[in-house]
């Protein structure tokens, strides 16, 4: 008898157990239709209004960590319970655990994680303008390499600081002088920064057409009532970040958007073209060049932090040399495992935005990245371990050389068959390629010549 009821016990338990998880997945279901909705219904409203394109396309996939997928259209092989929302299991490697477009089945789809679904429409806006931007123009989206230097950090955070000022000023109801006043400092750091670094001006201006335009886009058709409060949070969650080489266009964007609608100019045009905040503000606000003096400088740095962003900043770039060092032991002088991509136009690259160290002249180290081969002609597929991809511990190193793209990686640990192992990263072979030894201790990845 007490087996029994032991036995029913347990049952019980377990079937209360099923039920929790079904109503929890019920729960999960229920949530990602509304956030798509309320996306669409948004969007919807908007009607083009805002970039004379709409931006709503069904072409969009919700990605849970379950390795399931959600849509409001059908996917092939997928199911729905209501006839609204459509669901699948993902198959290995068809697509990246991302916010992104990328290619599933033949068709490009804007790609939103589950758990960025919380931020009242802004993600899933964000990826929907890059699906349509996609259509008109091709941006360039690389780290822009030079905004890990000292100087053009301080640079950028005195634009910060004064991008701030002025949604500060906004906020507050200032007069419109000021608010002016604080964007012409913005403008002036950006203008010193520019200058002083003009080589890579035009690839700047694409990252922050690509990625700042999408973010401005999402947040201002959100629902969140603080635009200009959230705009300035995100102006600070960048400026906290290891790098600037990448994340700047998402705290620029927001802002200068924001302030130039403001202040009620038509700076909106096309989505083919590249967009100059610089330029725009010259042109539209007031109405000429502005010159840079070094009197203007000095004061400009006076009325944004100069003195406490200076002084942080001293202090990181000592850190930052222990960083390089490290980084050049572990990439440049030590042997080391190098692969070239032969199809660049189809391998996909994930990575934290916020945990890259551009290593003098030799590239960009990534401490966290994912690579997928998306054709079946590259090495195969490759991604750093959790929990050990941080800065100051591993990292891999990307470089553009001759017209091809490399990278390199600590020597292996382990080869075995077509997985190729390291306390820090994986790769999996695609079949056909190998790993050489060259006579100076280093190895290499290359396709196995057919006989």
């Amino acid at each position: 008898m007490k087996s029994f009821f032991l036995l029913l016990i347990f049952i019980t338990t377990m079937q209360f157990a099923t039920a929790q998880e079904a109503d929890k997945a019920f729960k999960n279901r229920q949530n990602i239709q509304e956030k798509l909705l309320e996306a669409k219904v948004l969007l919807e409203n908007d009607n083009g209004k805002l970039w004379g394109k709409p931006i709503w396309n069904d072409s969009i996939i919700v990605i849970d960590f379950d390795n399931s997928i959600y849509s409001l259209v059908k996917l092939p092989n997928s199911k729905t319970d209501n006839g609204v929302l459509y669901s699948k299991t993902l198959e290995p490697n068809s697509l990246v655990f991302v916010n992104t477009t990328q290619k599933y089945e033949g068709k490009e789809y804007a790609t939103v994680l589950n758990n960025y679904l919380d931020d009242k429409s802004a993600t899933i806006i964000h990826e929907l303008f890059h699906l349509l931007q996609m259509k008109y123009r091709k941006f360039n989206g690389n780290p822009i390499e030079y905004l890990d230097e000292t100087n053009a950090r301080i640079l950028l955070r005195l634009e910060y600081q004064a991008l701030k000022n002025t949604l500060k000023a906004v906020i507050e109801k200032r007069n419109i002088n000021e608010v002016k006043n604080y964007l012409k400092d913005a403008v002036l750091f950006r203008k010193e920064r520019q200058h002083q670094y003009s080589k890579y001006l035009n690839d700047e201006l694409e990252i922050e057409t690509l990625e700042g335009l999408a973010n401005y886009t999402g947040l201002v058709l959100s629902s969140y009532d603080n635009k200009y409060e959230k705009a300035i949070e995100e102006i600070n969650q960048r400026e906290e970040a290891k790098t600037y080489t990448r994340p700047f266009p998402y705290a620029t964007g927001p802002a200068y958007g924001l302030i130039f609608d403001y202040l009620n100019i038509t700076w909106r045009k096309s989505l083919d073209k590249i967009y100059n905040f610089a330029d725009i503000y010259e042109v539209m606000i007031l109405k000429s060049k502005l010159t840079i003096t070094k009197k203007q400088l000095q004061l400009a740095k006076s009325r944004n932090n100069f003195i406490e962003i200076n002084k942080q900043e001293i202090a990181r770039k000592e850190e930052q040399k222990k960083l390089i060092s490290y980084y050049s032991k572990l990439l440049i002088n030590k042997p080391i495992l190098k692969v070239a991509l032969t199809d660049i136009d189809h391998y996909g690259r994930t990575f934290n935005m916020n945990g890259t160290l551009t290593l003098n002249d030799k590239g960009i180290v990534y401490s966290s990245i994912k690579g997928r081969d998306k054709s079946g002609n590259n090495f195969g597929n490759f991604a750093t371990i959790e929990g050990k991809n941080q800065l100051g511990k591993a990292g891999i190193l990307s470089y553009d050389k001759d017209g091809k793209t490399y990278f390199v990686f600590p020597l292996p640990s382990k080869i075995e068959g077509t997985r190729v192992t390291n306390e820090f990263y994986e790769i999996e072979l695609n079949p056909d390629w190998k790993i050489v030894k060259q006579n100076d201790g280093n190895m290499e990845i290359v396709k196995e010549s057919k006989s």
